[in-house]
Formats: structure tokens, C-alpha cells, sequence
């Protein structure tokens, strides 16, 4: 079995997601780099996933707390390069682009002097849009060149993390399934039709404040803050087919 193969071998006997983003930084790290950050870029209604950056991350803490705080997301121009391009690039070619702006650059000396001097990032594009993306990166310079090489074996190795990360993830959260009651499997139905909340109360014959009351039981159920995450994490979760409702259920036999 070869280097790259015994590298695949890993991250597939991962149990659980967590051990697979581990095997995953191990794999990075042997490579010449020491962090990893990987991260949803747009929504994910397949994971019932709002845009994250950082679902799984061995990036400095005070760095990532502190990159949230400033919104830096939709700044960083890795991202946006990545996001544009739909190809991996390395850091340096990204700073060496005498367009950035003044945030964009501010943003990348900080990461510098936060030990993140020097990196690759990959896009990863799945279905509908959804793009997701990891970048790896290192606490030093260095004069060498771009080693693509490199580039493409981690770009590969990061693609099967991906895939693993997703497999795992989706198999761990429907082992999570939380109970609805028949009035909050309603309104998420209804939700789904497209229905304000005053109209799904005259749909149910309650009060538009009882909506509201079963809004709140089902965030809190499903550990999520708004409608539409409510309604696509309870898609994926396969808790209701929004396609069955056709008539009020009150027509309904």
C-alpha cells in the first residue's frame, strides 16, 4: 500500500466526524503545515447547515473567535479567490494581487502575525450551490516554490475528507432524530408550503401566538434558530415530505 493509499485507509476508519478532521490534520501536518480550517461557504440545506466558518478547525481560538467578531467571511480574499475561481490557490498568490483592499490586506497580515503565515486553500462544490471549502496553513514563510504537487495530493486527500465528513455527519444526525409532536410536524409541513405563520394558524384553527409557541418548542428540538433552518434540517433528518401536503390536512382522510 502506498503513501497515498495508507492516507485514504485513515481517514476512512474514522468513527465519527471528529476522528476524521483528526486523521485529516494528522495527515496535513506530516505534509509541512500544522493547521487546518474547514468550513461551509454558502448554506447547506443538505446538512441542514447554515454558512459556517469553522464546522471543524485547529486554527488558534483566539484567531477564530476573533475572525467572527470582525465578520472577516466576507472580506477574505482566499475566499472569495477560491469561491470565484473553483480551484485551489496558495495564500502567496492571492496577497501578491495589487487589488486587495485595504481590509482584505489588514486581514491577511493579521493572520500572519496570529501564526498563519503561509497556506493553501480548496474549494469543495457539492449540489444546488452549496460550496464548502478547507484551507490548511502554516506558522512560517518560506522562499521555496509553490509546491503543486503538493497542492494536488492534499486537494485530493481533502476531497475523500469531505465526502467522509458529510457521509458521517448526515448518518450521526438521524441517529439524533428528536420527537415532533403531530402540531409541530404540521407546522413545519406548512412552513415548507411556503405559509406565513398567520396563515398556517387559520390553516390549524389556532391562534397566530400558538404558532409562535410551537416555532419555539421545534427550534428548541432541533437546536436551530430560524425557520428555514428548522425546515431543512427537518428534510434532512427525513421527520416529514413536505411534497405530501396537496390539501389541508383537515381534507385529508
Amino acid at each position: 500500500m502506498n503513501e497515498l493509499e495508507s492516507c485514504i485507509e485513515l481517514i476512512h476508519s474514522a468513527r465519527d466526524p471528529g476522528e476524521a478532521f483528526r486523521y485529516f490534520c494528522q495527515i496535513v501536518e506530516s505534509s509541512g503545515y500544522d493547521r487546518v480550517v474547514y468550513s461551509l461557504l454558502t448554506d447547506h440545506p443538505s446538512l441542514g447547515l447554515p454558512k459556517l466558518h469553522g464546522l471543524a478547525s485547529s486554527y488558534p481560538e483566539d484567531w477564530m473567535t476573533y475572525y467572527a467578531e470582525k465578520s472577516y467571511l466576507e472580506i477574505d480574499p482566499v475566499v472569495h479567490t477560491v469561491y470565484r475561481l473553483g480551484r485551489p490557490c496558495f495564500w502567496d498568490d492571492v496577497v501578491a494581487n495589487s487589488d486587495l483592499s485595504d481590509d482584505a490586506q489588514r486581514l491577511m497580515h493579521e493572520g500572519g502575525e496570529a501564526g498563519l503565515c503561509s497556506g493553501i486553500s480548496f474549494p469543495m462544490l457539492g449540489l444546488a450551490g452549496e460550496v464548502a471549502g478547507f484551507a490548511i496553513a502554516r506558522d512560517k514563510k518560506t522562499t521555496e516554490r509553490n509546491d503543486y504537487e503538493l497542492m494536488a495530493r492534499l486537494y485530493l486527500l481533502g476531497t475523500f475528507f469531505h465526502e467522509t465528513y458529510r457521509t458521517m455527519y448526515l448518518q450521526q444526525s438521524r441517529l439524533q432524530r428528536p420527537d415532533l409532536t403531530e402540531r409541530e410536524h404540521d407546522v413545519l409541513l406548512w412552513a415548507a408550503e411556503g405559509k406565513t405563520d398567520q396563515e398556517i394558524g387559520l390553516i390549524l384553527s389556532i391562534s397566530f401566538h400558538t404558532v409562535r409557541f410551537h416555532w419555539r418548542q421545534i427550534f428548541r428540538k432541533l437546536d436551530v434558530t430560524g425557520r428555514n433552518h428548522a425546515v431543512t434540517k427537518a428534510i434532512r433528518l427525513d421527520l416529514m415530505t413536505p411534497e405530501i401536503i396537496r390539501t389541508p390536512r383537515l381534507l385529508r382522510g
